[in-house]
C-alpha cells in the first residue's frame, strides 16, 4: 500500500464519521420535534424530556456500536497492510545487516593479512630458513597478493558502506598502495646493482622510512576503521 492510498483511506474514514454523525443528529431533531409538536401539559413535557434522555442515549449507544463495526471494517485492512509492509522491512533490513555483516568480517580480514604481509615484505631483517632469495620473493608475492585481493573484494562491495567509510578505506588502502609501489620499485632498483653510492644509500633511507610507516602509521588508521565498523555492527563494549 503506498502513502497516497493509506491518506486516501484515511480521508474517507474521516468523512464517513462527520457525514454518519450529522445524518443520525438531523435524524434525532426531526423525531423530537414531532413530539414535542404533541405535547398539552408539563407533565408531559418532563415525562418526554426524560424519555428522550433515555431514548436519545441508546440511540447513542446503538449508532458507536454500529459505528465501530464499520470502522473496524475499513481500518482492519489498512492494519493488516501497515503489518505486511512492516514485516517486509524487518526482513529486506534484516537481510541487508547479515549481508553487510559477512562482508565487514571478510574486508576486515583481508586488511589484517593485507598489513601482515606489507610488514613482513618491507622488513629489512628475516630470518633465512632454506633459500634467501626464494623467500624474497615469496614475500614480494604474498604483499603483492594481499594488496590485488583487498582491492578486488572493496571494489566489489563498496555498496555496503556508505560514503564517509568508502572515502577513508580508500586513503588507507591507498597509503598501502604507493608505499608497496615506492618500496618495490626501489627494491628492484638496488637489487639491479646499478646503482652508485649515493643512491644506493638513499634508497636503502627510503625504504627504511615506507617500512617504518607502515609498523607505526598505518596501525593507528587500522583501529580507526575498526571503530567505525563496530558502529555499523552495534558492537558495544560490555560494562
Amino acid at each position: 500500500m503506498t502513502g497516497e492510498q493509506f491518506i486516501q483511506i484515511i480521508i474517507e474514514v474521516i468523512l464517513f464519521l462527520i457525514v454518519s454523525y450529522f445524518l443520525f443528529y438531523n435524524s434525532w431533531l426531526k423525531q423530537l420535534g414531532k413530539e414535542t409538536a404533541k405535547l398539552s401539559t408539563a407533565e408531559e413535557l418532563t415525562r418526554l424530556t426524560e424519555n428522550v434522555k433515555k431514548d436519545f442515549h441508546e440511540q447513542i449507544e446503538s449508532y458507536k456500536s454500529k459505528l465501530n463495526e464499520e470502522l473496524t471494517l475499513k481500518i482492519e485492512p489498512i492494519k493488516s497492510e501497515l503489518a505486511k509492509a512492516n514485516i517486509t522491512h524487518q526482513i529486506q533490513f534484516g537481510f541487508l545487516h547479515q549481508e553487510r555483516a559477512k562482508v565487514i568480517v571478510a574486508l576486515y580480514q583481508k586488511l589484517v593479512e593485507l598489513h601482515s604481509a606489507m610488514i613482513d615484505w618491507t622488513n629489512f631483517m628475516h630470518e633465512i630458513r632454506e633459500d634467501a632469495e626464494k623467500e624474497s620473493q615469496e614475500r614480494n608475492r604474498r604483499a603483492s597478493t594481499a594488496l590485488y585481493d583487498f582491492r578486488n573484494f572493496y571494489l566489489l562491495n563498496k555498496l555496503f558502506f556508505p560514503q564517509s567509510i568508502c572515502a577513508y578505506i580508500d586513503e588507507v588502502f591507498t597509503e598501502y598502495w604507493d608505499k608497496g609501489w615506492d618500496f618495490g620499485y626501489r627494491q628492484d632498483r638496488i637489487r639491479s646493482g646499478s646503482l652508485t653510492g649515493d643512491y644506493y644509500k638513499s634508497y636503502l633511507e627510503d625504504m627504511s622510512k615506507i617500512s617504518d610507516e607502515l609498523k607505526n602509521k598505518l596501525p593507528i588508521k587500522i583501529a580507526e576503521l575498526e571503530t567505525k565498523f563496530r558502529k555499523i555492527l552495534n558492537v558495544e563494549d560490555e560494562l
